[in-house]
C-alpha cells in the first residue's frame, strides 16, 4: 500500500493510520501495519477530525481497538466509543424505519428499491453497525414518485430539497436534470427519494427503477428489495468518481466488496462497465483501492492508470482527498473544477449538453428568484451569478451579514477582468504610470479601520481568484489591489520580484501596505526585489 503524500518530502501518518484501519475482513498482517503505525507520534485530535469527516469512525475504531487499543490514549478513545455507539443506535432505528416504510410501500404497491445506507452496510461487512448509517436512498418509478413522497409525508417528512415553489416548467427541468426529492424528518432523518441513479439521465451506468434489477435482503421479519450486487459496485464506482472521493467512507465500501465478491462476480461487473462505457470509472475505483487500501488485483479487463479518463480520476480524486489538510471541503473546491470533472467523465454529446443545460437551470436559483414559467430562460443569464454568490457566501459567512461586501467583490472581478485584458494590449509601463499619477489625501483612521479594509479587499480578490472561470496570474491580481485600496485612500507599494528556478527566471508580484502583504505574499520570501511601484 502506499502512503499518500501531503507535500513532497513528507508523509501523513494519521492518514495512513485511517487507511490501515479501513480494510475489511482484517488479517494479521494489517494488524501488524496498524500497530507500527499506531506507536508512531499521531496528533490524535487531527486523526478525529480526519475520520469524523470522512464517516468511517464505526470501522476506524473496530480495527484500532482490535489490534491497537492500547496505544490510543483514553480521550481519544472515548471520543470514538461514543461516536461508534451513537451509531449503533441510529443503525438500530434506522432498520426499525426501514422495514416500516417498506410495508407502507408495499401496502400501497410502490414497487422501490432501498440502496447504499443499511442494505449496503449489511451486505458489504455482514454487521450493520460497522458503516455510518447516513441518508436512506431510496429508488421509485417516475410515475411514483409523488404518490412515495405522500408516503412520506404522512410519516412526518417534510420535502428539504428543493426548497423552491415547483411550478410546472420547474418540475419538468428538475425531473430532466436532477435525480431525487430530498426528504427530511424532524428527528433528523433525511431520505433521498430517487427516480434514478445519477443526475444525467445520459451518463454511463444510470438506471432507473425498471433498468437497476432486484435482489432481497433479510430485516428483521421483512424482505427488503436493493439493487443486485453487481450493479450496486458500479453505482458506487460512478458515484465516487462524480463527487471526487471526497469521503474514505465510499473508498471503504468499494475495497470491502473487492475482497468479498468472487472471481465470476467481479469479472460480470467488468464486462458489464465496459458494456455501458463505464469502465473509467470502474476501473480508477479499482485502482484507487489498491493503491490505498492494498485491495486485490483488478479484475481482467480492467484500464490502466495510463487511461486519459483514469488517469483524470485518479488525479483529480487524490488532489481532492489530500486537500484541507485531508478534510476535503466540497465547497472549497470551485464550481468550475466541478463541472470539468464531469465534463471529463464521458464525451457524449448528450450528456455534455445534458451537463451544460442543468448548470444553466439550477434550483438553487428559483429560491432567490421567483421568475413566472414564461420568463423560465432567463434563469440561464442568472445561474453564473447566483453560483459564484453561492460559493462566496460558502468561503465567506460575512456575506450573509454584509450585503456591501458584495458589492466589493463584483469591484474586485471588474478590476481584474480589466487588467487581464489591459495587460494584454498596453504596455507594462504605461500600467505602471498610472499608479505614479499623485492620489488624492490619505484619509486619517483608526488602526483597526484600516485592517478591516486591507482584510476585505484581499478576501474579495481571493474570493473571485477562486470561483471565476478563468485564471488571473499574480501580476492582474496586485494592480486590482492597487488600485481598490488606492481608491480607499490607503497607500501601498507594489513589489517586482525574480527568483532562479531549474536554470530559468520566475518573476513574481506582491503589494504590501506597511509591513502587511496584502496580496502574493504566500511565496514573497523566496524573491529579491528588482522594482517597486509607484
Amino acid at each position: 500500500m502506499i502512503g499518500v503524500s501531503l507535500a513532497e518530502g513528507s508523509m501523513n501518518p494519521e492518514f495512513d493510520l485511517v487507511l490501515a484501519c479501513l480494510r475489511w475482513p482484517q488479517e494479521a498482517a494489517d494488524g501488524d501495519r496498524i500497530r507500527s503505525l499506531a506507536q508512531q507520534r499521531i496528533r490524535w485530535q487531527y486523526l478525529l477530525e480526519i475520520v469524523q469527516h470522512h464517516k468511517v469512525v464505526p470501522l476506524f475504531f473496530r480495527n484500532l481497538q482490535s489490534f491497537a487499543g492500547g496505544c490510543v490514549p483514553d480521550e481519544a478513545a472515548a471520543a470514538l466509543r461514543v461516536e461508534a455507539l451513537a451509531n449503533a443506535d441510529s443503525c438500530l432505528r434506522r432498520s426499525r424505519h426501514l422495514v416500516q416504510l417498506n410495508r407502507r410501500f408495499r401496502e400501497q404497491q410502490i414497487d422501490a428499491r432501498i440502496f447504499k445506507g443499511i442494505p449496503l452496510a449489511i451486505t458489504a461487512y455482514q454487521d450493520a453497525t460497522l458503516r455510518d448509517a447516513g441518508d436512506i436512498d431510496l429508488l421509485v418509478a417516475e410515475k411514483d414518485i409523488f404518490k412515495a413522497g405522500e408516503i412520506l409525508e404522512a410519516e412526518g417528512y417534510r420535502r428539504s430539497e428543493p426548497r423552491a415553489r415547483l411550478t410546472p416548467r420547474r418540475l419538468r427541468s428538475y425531473i430532466a436534470h436532477q435525480k431525487d426529492f430530498a426528504y427530511e424528518h424532524p428527528g433528523g432523518t433525511v431520505i433521498d427519494l430517487h427516480w434514478r441513479l445519477f443526475r444525467s439521465a445520459f451518463l454511463p451506468a444510470n438506471a432507473g427503477l425498471a433498468e437497476a434489477g432486484e435482489d432481497w435482503l433479510d430485516l428483521a421479519t421483512e424482505r427488503i428489495p436493493t439493487l443486485p450486487l453487481q450493479q450496486l459496485l458500479l453505482y458506487l464506482c460512478m458515484h465516487g468518481a462524480l463527487d471526487g472521493w471526497l469521503r474514505l467512507k465510499w473508498l471503504a465500501d468499494i475495497g470491502v466488496l473487492l475482497r468479498t465478491m468472487t472471481a465470476e462476480q467481479l469479472a460480470w461487473t467488468a464486462t458489464a462497465a465496459a458494456e455501458q462505457q463505464a469502465l473509467p470509472q470502474f476501473s480508477a475505483a479499482i485502482l484507487l483501492c489498491q493503491d490505498l487500501l492494498g485491495s486485490p488485483a483488478a479484475p481482467a479487463g480492467c484500464l490502466a492508470s495510463k487511461d486519459r479518463r483514469v488517469g483524470h480520476i485518479l488525479t483529480f480524486s487524490k488532489r481532492l482527498m489530500t486537500s484541507n489538510q485531508c478534510r476535503p471541503v466540497r465547497e472549497q473546491i470551485s464550481s468550475t473544477r466541478w463541472f470539468l470533472n464531469e465534463w471529463r467523465l464521458h464525451n457524449g454529446l448528450r450528456y455534455r449538453l445534458d451537463l451544460v443545460e442543468r448548470s444553466l437551470f439550477r434550483a438553487r436559483v428559483w429560491e432567490k428568484v421567483d421568475l413566472p414559467d414564461a420568463l423560465f430562460p432567463l434563469y440561464a443569464l442568472l445561474s453564473p451569478f447566483e453560483r459564484l454568490l453561492f460559493h462566496l457566501q460558502k468561503r465567506f459567512p460575512l456575506l450573509q451579514r454584509a450585503p456591501a461586501d458584495i458589492g466589493l467583490a463584483i469591484e474586485a472581478g471588474c478590476m481584474l477582468a480589466f487588467f487581464r485584458v489591459a495587460l494584454n494590449f498596453l504596455p507594462v509601463q504605461k500600467l505602471t504610470a498610472w499608479m505614479g499619477r499623485p492620489a488624492d489625501e490619505s484619509t486619517s483612521r483608526l488602526q483597526g479601520e484600516e485592517a478591516q479594509i486591507l482584510r476585505r479587499v484581499e478576501w474579495s480578490i481571493d474570493a473571485v481568484v477562486r470561483h471565476f472561470p478563468v485564471t488571473f496570474v499574480c501580476f492582474p491580481q496586485c494592480l486590482a489591489a492597487y488600485f481598490m485600496l488606492r481608491r480607499r485612500h490607503i497607500s501601498s507599494k507594489l513589489f517586482y520580484g525574480v527568483t532562479r528556478d531549474a536554470n530559468q527566471l520566475k518573476a513574481h508580484t506582491w503589494v504590501k501596505v506597511g509591513n502587511r502583504t496584502v496580496v502574493g505574499g504566500d511565496v514573497e520570501s523566496g524573491f529579491t526585489v528588482l522594482a517597486t511601484f509607484p
